[in-house]
């Protein structure tokens, strides 16, 4: 016979990953984001992830925020490390198309249409 104590203090069952890839989308979105929380995130749901890299040279130095599943990951957002301007993108790894710059003013351009097109 189990002990209801015992009982009542073990998990049922280990819960699935609170992160979506919306929920992660959502929040590389986010102004107040910050790649500083991307350790805490990949602990939470280590399947589905956020990562960051910067890429280019000189001027031309970007951070970009993917959302990543194993190895591969699409490209959510980049920021100029110049100029501070931030471009955003929805779409899978590939098929990536800008939907706003937010330039370091604080303006906002929309963009729609497909990858190239907008």
């Amino acid at each position: 016979r189990r002990s209801r104590r015992l009982a009542a203090s073990a998990p049922a069952a280990i819960p699935p990953s609170p992160l979506t890839e919306a929920i992660l989308r959502k929040y590389a979105a986010d102004r107040r984001a910050s790649a500083d929380h991307f350790p805490w995130l990949a602990r939470v749901s280590p399947a589905l992830r956020l990562s960051s890299e910067v890429e280019g040279a000189g001027e031309n130095r970007r951070e970009v925020w993917r959302l990543r599943r194993g190895e591969n990951g699409a490209k959510l957002r980049s920021r100029s490390l110049q100029s501070g301007q931030e471009r955003h993108y929805e779409g899978e790894r590939g098929a990536e198309r800008m939907v706003r710059t937010v330039f370091a003013n604080g303006n906002v351009k929309y963009y729609k249409g497909e990858q190239g097109a907008e």
